[in-house]
């Protein structure tokens, strides 16, 4: 069966329905959606007419006009700078451990061995700096195979004079 759809005054007639059924109830959300809605429809004005119309007594227009104030954000505990600080402080950790083995290394072993070590670690390191990151090679592998399969777009197709 087909729904059919509401004339413009039986829709405004079944709003108004709805808006007197939520101010009665004292239910803030339906209260606050029907309004915006009404708001939406016939302007601001037209919504302060109709809760002076509709709001029986001052306290029923006052909690009305309440529920249509903006809500306030509450604001998320963790922020950023909270997570920046705890991974700053975590790597200052991480540097004092390293320089405590070092010492004791140097200790043990003596100087020339972690000398060995340090020039191995910048070595290393300087490998992985010089390879291309998994991720681009990845994208470029799936840019090569699609190659074949998509057109080619050059840009916007520029009109002839």
């Amino acid at each position: 069966m087909v729904a059919y759809p509401l004339s413009a005054s039986a829709r405004a007639r079944k709003e108004l329905e709805a808006l007197k059924l939520a101010l009665a109830e004292k239910d803030e959300a339906a209260l606050r959606l029907l309004s915006d809605r009404y708001a939406h429809r016939q302007g601001p004005k037209a919504l302060q007419l109709l809760i002076r119309k509709l709001a029986s007594t001052e306290e029923m227009a006052t909690f009305w006009q309440v529920q249509l104030l903006p809500k306030e954000i509450t604001k998320v505990e963790t922020s950023h700078t909270k997570f920046i600080q705890q991974e700053v402080i975590q790597e200052e950790a991480i540097q004092e451990e390293v320089a405590e083995e070092i010492i004791f290394a140097e200790e043990i072993f003596g100087e020339e061995i972690i000398e060995k070590e340090i020039i191995e670690k910048e070595t290393i390191e300087a490998e992985l700096t010089q390879q291309p990151l998994l991720e681009t090679k990845a994208k470029s592998e799936v840019a090569r195979r699609l190659r074949g399969w998509l057109p080619s777009w050059d840009g916007p197709l520029r009109q002839a004079s």
